[in-house]
């Protein structure tokens, strides 16, 4: 009986684990992303650190004007914002290491990225995009490039570059 609980919590826990790298996106169909052509800034929840916030807007703005979007202070064809979540994960395969060792906690940064378009009128949403990452704090700026890279390829409207 004990082995079938401890069988179930560990199903549980796995599934509930996020797929780090695989972006969920969706796009309302009835927009012709063809027509938008500016955007300006709007709300989220912006990264804590203030170096991941810098990074991540001139990320967000790169890939936009590589899109054809102009950014606009207000009244823009759409509004964009992002919303960030970090977490500490424990490196369980490490940690009995550690312990022993009398060394820290081996932890790891998870963050948790998505970028919302919405119509400025109705705020309905015309697109998302979600991932997963984590993050070393000395290649903070690549990976923020590379979430964005990874975010934007979803972008129903996309243009060749």
């Amino acid at each position: 009986m004990k082995v079938m609980v401890l069988a179930l919590v560990g199903l549980f826990v796995y599934s509930q684990t996020d797929a780090i790298g695989k972006v969920e996106s969706s796009f309302d169909k009835k927009t012709n992303f063809a027509e938008l052509h500016t955007y300006s800034w709007s709300g989220g929840a912006r990264a804590y650190n203030e170096e991941a916030h810098r990074l991540v807007v001139a990320a967000f703005e790169k890939e936009m004007t590589a899109l054809g979007f102009k950014q606009v202070p207000g009244g823009g064809d759409v509004t964009l914002s992002y919303y960030n979540i970090t977490s500490t994960d424990v490196d369980l395969k490490k940690l009995d290491d550690a312990a022993r060792a009398g060394a820290a906690t081996p932890t790891k940064m998870r963050a948790r990225m998505m970028i919302v378009m919405r119509a400025p009128k109705t705020r309905a949403e015309l697109w998302t995009a979600i991932t997963r990452e984590y993050v070393e704090p000395d290649q903070l700026a690549a990976t923020v490039q590379r979430v964005a890279d990874r975010l934007f390829a979803t972008y129903p409207g996309k243009k060749v570059r």
